[in-house]
C-alpha cells in the first residue's frame, strides 16, 4: 500500500488512474496549503494487501462500522465512511475521523489480488464517480 502524506508523493502512485485521482483530489484541496496535520492524507491499496494490514494503517475495521463494530454484510450496518464513489478502475472510499474535518481518503483498484470484501462492499455501497 502506498501512504500519501504530501503532493510530491503522488507522483510514485504506480496506477496512472489512481494517480490521477490522488492529484486531482490534491489540486481540488489547494495544492500550495496542503497541510496534512489539518486535511488527512490519502491511502493507496495494492494488490496483496490484507485487511489487517489496512486496518492498522487507518486505526479502524475498513469493513465495518467504526463505533459498532457491525460489518458491512451484516444486518444493521450502517457505513463509517461518508462515500465511496466508483470510477472505470478503482473505488474511492473517503472517511472523515474528526470533527475539524481531518479525512482518510482510501483507493481501491478494482484488480485481481485485491482483498474480494473490500470489493464487494465497495461496489455495494459506491455511487457513480464524477471527475
Amino acid at each position: 500500500m502506498q501512504i500519501i502524506r504530501d503532493p510530491t508523493d503522488a507522483a510514485a502512485i504506480t496506477n496512472p488512474h489512481i494517480r490521477h485521482l490522488v492529484e486531482l483530489r490534491i489540486y481540488e484541496l489547494g495544492k500550495e496549503q496542503y497541510d496534512l496535520k489539518a486535511l488527512g492524507f490519502f491511502l493507496v491499496i495494492e494488490p496483496g494487501d490484507t485487511i489487517e494490514s489496512i486496518n492498522m494503517q487507518l486505526g479502524f475495521q475498513i469493513l465495518c462500522n467504526r463505533a459498532t463494530g457491525i460489518r458491512y454484510d451484516q444486518p444493521g450496518y450502517t457505513p463509517s465512511f461518508e462515500f465511496i464513489e466508483d470510477f472505470s478502475g478503482c473505488y474511492d472510499a473517503v472517511f472523515v475521523l474528526g470533527q475539524d474535518g481531518y479525512a482518510v481518503e482510501v483507493f481501491i483498484p478494482k484488480t485481481a489480488g485485491v482483498d474480494p470484501d473490500l470489493l464487494a462492499m465497495c461496489q455495494r455501497h459506491a455511487v457513480p464517480g464524477a471527475v
